[in-house]
């Protein structure tokens, strides 16, 4: 398959390293599916077809696939992400990797070689990138030996959770607080609640009203209607997203260990006595809902616990197996999530920079952003 677009290589001994467009789409979910991301006994599938650039491109300025070759067979690649993000309270560029994939054990490193020699002839020359970073689960142990191998100045900086709120049980509504479905006339306190809480965080994204509209105009069926707000005393004190991204970004778990196994069966006989939906078959898509986006004023826990109680009470009457959300592994906004059936999944965020001396000043950290539409 040819890549008319761009003929620009870096080469280490038999590797090449190519830039790839749309036209190698097709063999990069493919390759995805070759090859898993491994945690423990589970074998996850981030599948993210019908196309493997949406999410670049709904989360970036500017995205390059690279993709790792020997001669002209494709054997592993990395997506990167020109992002702006918040790197202690100040808004800087930075490159995401995300989507490494190998197809044979030992690759990685040589991507990694590849990628570190790309980085460092481009970054300073062309570009404002000042860090890179990239998540990794933290029972992804291939991985985090790679990690640690010291590319790119790398380290960990901190560790992000990500939690699956399972919708078997029905829960009861919060009575204190009021919930609601956005509206227009709410967008201006909708930005002013998301722009508090992203300064606040390590690696969010920059947000404001304009970035907000068009976010609304181009991501996929997304409308300021699947916003949810809640009050209290008429004043919204809180928001978040609730976003069916099945459509483009699907979780398959293609192997279960026999503990799992007992626990799914449990859980679909107990599916059918409280009217939920059953989980999925072993590689079938669970139907989800991600939490893309939320701020609560004064970062109040049970203020998005009631908007959590609202949104899965409404989900799970429409048949969705799960609700997603992420945080710091230290945030307490994390105890809103108490109250469910939930499997949490944590993940280290590793920082890393051309310059060794500018990823050294980073200390760890503690409120690091979840970006749960990429993960």
């Amino acid at each position: 398959m040819n890549n008319p677009s761009n003929n620009y290589k870096f080469d280490s001994n038999e590797y090449k390293l190519r830039v790839l467009d749309r036209y190698w789409n097709k063999r990069l979910l493919q390759l995805t599916l070759e090859s898993p991301v491994r945690a423990g006994t589970f074998h996850i599938l981030f599948d993210r077809s019908p196309n493997i650039f949406n999410i670049p491109k709904l989360t970036s300025y500017k995205y390059r696939c690279l993709g790792l070759f020997k001669e002209d067979k494709l054997l592993g690649y990395a997506m990167a992400s020109y992002q702006k993000r918040y790197i202690n309270q100040r808004e800087v560029d930075v490159i995401y990797l995300g989507n490494m994939h190998v197809i044979k054990k030992g690759l990685g490193r040589e991507l990694l070689k590849l990628l570190e020699k790309r980085f460092h002839d481009i970054i300073p020359k062309g570009t404002s990138v000042e860090y890179l970073y990239a998540y990794i689960i933290d029972r992804n142990k291939p991985a985090m030996k790679l990690a640690s191998a010291g590319y790119l100045f790398s380290r960990v900086v901190g560790q992000i959770s990500m939690v699956t709120i399972l919708l078997l049980l029905p829960v009861k509504l919060n009575n204190k607080y009021k919930t609601r479905r956005a509206t227009s006339a709410d967008i201006d306190r909708i930005v002013e609640l998301l722009q508090t809480e992203y300064s606040q965080q390590f690696l969010a994204p920059y947000i404001d009203r304009e970035i907000f509209l068009k976010n609304l105009a181009e991501r996929p069926h997304l409308d300021i209607f699947n916003y949810y707000v809640v009050l209290f005393q008429n004043k919204i004190v809180g928001v978040c997203s609730a976003w069916d991204m099945t459509s483009f970004k699907k979780n398959r778990v293609l192997k279960f260990d026999l503990k799992m196994k007992a626990i799914r069966l449990f859980y679909n006989f107990a599916a059918l006595l409280f009217g939920s939906s059953k989980l999925p078959k072993t590689g079938e898509a669970f139907r989800d809902i991600t939490i893309a986006e939320y701020a609560i004023e004064n970062r109040s826990p049970e203020i998005l616990e009631a908007l959590l109680r609202y949104i899965s009470d409404h989900y799970r009457k429409q048949g969705y197996h799960s609700i997603i959300i992420g945080a710091s592994t230290s945030d307490p906004m994390l105890k809103a999530t108490d109250i469910f059936l939930s499997k949490e999944v944590r993940s280290n965020v590793i920082l890393g920079s051309i310059k060794k001396e500018k990823t050294q000043k980073i200390e760890l950290q503690t409120l690091i952003y979840a970006d749960a539409i990429q993960i």
